[in-house]
């Protein structure tokens, strides 16, 4: 093959031995000059530019999404913006000693510092793509979020209450931190208090558990706390792995005890022990989704049955709704009276839970079918006491309320409450809302009066405790829980996020907002009548605050729809007890302090036929 190279004609191919300069120029054999990197690079300057662009913008969209706040948290804001709604929850801390402004601040940045959502505020409220954070504020002062009042006198616990009623019905500013301390110097009652202290933060920073737990940090009892809360963590992870003693996960299995350590058939046990969690906890789940679709679809049939002909427990509020609130709190009773009423209404029938048992061993004694817990009473007793402040109201004014007492008089007319849920995992210290919760539906015992029956009484003690069962046991609150946490990220999935209160001026939002998720909201906010929880508290033995002991503490879930209640009930020290807030009616004023009232009497009434029972078995 000819080739023409260098203007000559060669024939044949070119041998390995033939120089480069027989086929190329002197100026073509020069070697290459090196590539000018950043001259390159200045010339893909634009592109590298859009990359670090992009790069910068997906890492602060991943960090802000990482900080957004769930969409449970965020629902209490959209709440708030469409109904007449306020998300607060309150405590209330009666103290033995006097507390200076200095000393409850001092606490209060302790509590800041290990709990950051108390110094940081909410931002980005409203949009729809994106969730709501928290972020802190470079010009917080813990100064700027306490009050210090005075009580006119007597300075007692009507006084105190008309000021709890005052601060929770406060709005609330978004711009700010969501948590206030007012600390009332003068406050003084029988129990041997001289001062109090009044905290009241948003639903949005956290759920009642996480209030609890933000609070207590600030006492003697946060040692004690994070013993308990670490200990449960722990505890759990080892039983995952089969790790505790087989005693621990069942008293039958206490001959395997000795096999589990210090034995060669002990990574059996493990193994045979770790097979049996998960395996019950596969088969409880099966259970449970059974009783879940029953107690789904009686939920769905008691909704639909009752939600438009609710009685509340304050009369009724033709207009708009009263933003006044009225609070109160009974008595401390002791929880030993609460186990009397355990041990005498658990199991077959009145007494069963301790036939046979000698009385100075009935200590921890429980029964295996039909035990009653503290709920179980409670919820009993409330039932009835606000079952008879419904049927001691005025007559209803309007058309629609004469329809609905007159329809109720035919129709069974179960009192409906809100229950909250905790699932928060063992260990867990964060602020957030980790709790759901669903309407439970109780009837009022036949017999209210205060000559009922120990069999009255148990009768209708369990059948509360049916309904509640069917309801712990569900999972569909927490399916729901888990749905509406999506929301957190994109505000667009939940329907209030729609059309704001910012948007008011144009005409369709007015419209959507007014006759469509007003009415919607306001339904299912009124669909109870009243949200009941049970906060846990230090049970044991009393605590100090800044080094003085707490002598009563009383804490408050937020109030729902237009009439309803707010219900919270409390351990501490040794006792229990209950606190209740309210629309604060003229025809009905002083409904806090009568439920309360009405508690105490109806509990004394329990203890007394729960003694018979247990005289009886002796």
């Amino acid at each position: 093959m000819a080739l023409k190279v260098n203007g000559h004609l060669h024939v044949g191919d070119g041998s390995p031995d033939t120089p480069a300069s027989y086929y190329y120029s002197e100026d073509d054999i020069r070697p290459p000059v090196p590539e000018d990197i950043d001259d390159k690079l200045r010339k893909l300057g634009p592109y590298n530019d859009v990359a670090s662009r992009v790069t910068g913008l997906i890492t602060r969209e991943a960090a802000e999404r990482k900080n957004t706040i769930g969409g449970v948290d965020h629902m209490w804001v959209m709440l708030s913006d469409v109904a007449d709604f306020n998300p607060a929850c309150t405590s209330i801390f009666t103290l033995r000693n006097r507390v200076t402004l200095e000393m409850l601040a001092d606490q209060l940045t302790k509590q800041g510092e290990k709990f950051p959502r108390y110094r940081q505020r909410l931002e980005g409220t409203g949009r729809l793509l994106h969730g709501a954070t928290f972020v802190d504020d470079p010009d917080f002062n813990i100064l700027d979020h306490i009050r210090v009042k005075s009580l006119p006198e007597p300075a007692g616990k009507r006084e105190l209450d008309a000021l709890v009623g005052e601060i929770i019905a406060e709005p609330w500013d978004l711009s700010a931190q969501l948590f206030e301390a007012v600390l009332v110097e003068n406050y003084r009652d029988e129990d041997g208090a001289v001062c109090a202290v009044i905290a009241r933060g948003h639903h949005t920073l956290a759920d009642g558990q996480g209030f609890v737990i933000s609070q207590l940090y600030m006492t003697s009892y946060y040692d004690d706390l994070r013993d308990m809360m670490d200990g449960a963590a722990n505890k759990l992870s080892k039983a995952k792995r089969g790790l505790l003693l087989p005693s621990e996960y069942s008293k039958s299995l206490k001959p395997l005890d000795r096999y589990s350590s210090d034995h060669p058939a002990a990574p059996f046990v493990h193994l045979f022990l770790g097979l049996v969690f998960w395996l019950s906890m596969v088969y409880s789940n099966l259970v449970s989704i059974f009783w879940s679709s029953y107690q789904a679809l009686r939920l769905a049939a008691f909704f639909l049955f009752t939600f438009w002909r609710i009685e509340m427990v304050v009369d009724e509020q033709l207009d708009k709704r009263t933003e006044d609130r009225e609070a109160s709190s009974s008595k401390v009773f002791s929880m030993q009276d609460v186990k009397l009423c355990q041990q005498a209404f658990s199991g077959r029938r009145p007494g069963a839970a301790v036939a046979g048992v000698p009385k100075d061993q009935r200590k921890n004694v429980r029964s295996k079918t039909k035990h009653v817990t503290l709920n179980d009473v409670v919820c009993s007793i409330m039932v009835d006491v606000l079952a008879a402040e419904i049927e001691a109201k005025p007559a209803p004014r309007s058309t629609w309320g004469k329809v609905k007492r007159s329809v109720n008089k035919v129709l069974p007319s179960p009192v409906p409450f809100f229950i909250p849920i905790s699932i928060r995992a063992p260990g867990d210290w964060s602020m957030r809302n980790l709790s759901t919760g669903s309407n439970v539906y109780l009837h009022p015992s036949p017999n209210p009066s205060a000559d009922a029956s120990v069999r009255a009484i148990y009768e209708h003690i369990h059948k509360c405790r049916h309904e509640l069962s069917l309801f712990k046991h569900s999972v569909w609150p927490k399916v729901c829980f888990h749905i509406l946490q999506l929301s957190g990220q994109a505000p667009v999935l939940f329907p209030l996020s729609w059309f704001p209160k910012r948007k008011e001026h144009l005409w369709h939002v007015r419209f959507m907002r007014r006759w469509v998720l007003k009415p919607i909201a306001d339904a299912c906010l009124q669909s109870f009548t009243g949200i009941l929880t049970n906060i846990p508290g230090p049970s044991k033995k009393p605590i100090t605050m800044a080094g003085v002991e707490v002598a009563k503490w009383a804490a408050l879930p937020p109030q729902a729809g237009a009439g309803t209640v707010a219900i919270g009930i409390i351990s501490y020290a040794g006792g229990i007890s209950i606190a209740v807030s309210a629309d604060a009616v003229p025809a009905s004023a002083g409904v806090a302090r009568r439920l309360c009232a009405g508690f105490e009497r109806r509990f004394e009434l329990y203890v007394a036929r729960a003694k018979e029972v247990l005289e009886h078995q002796d």
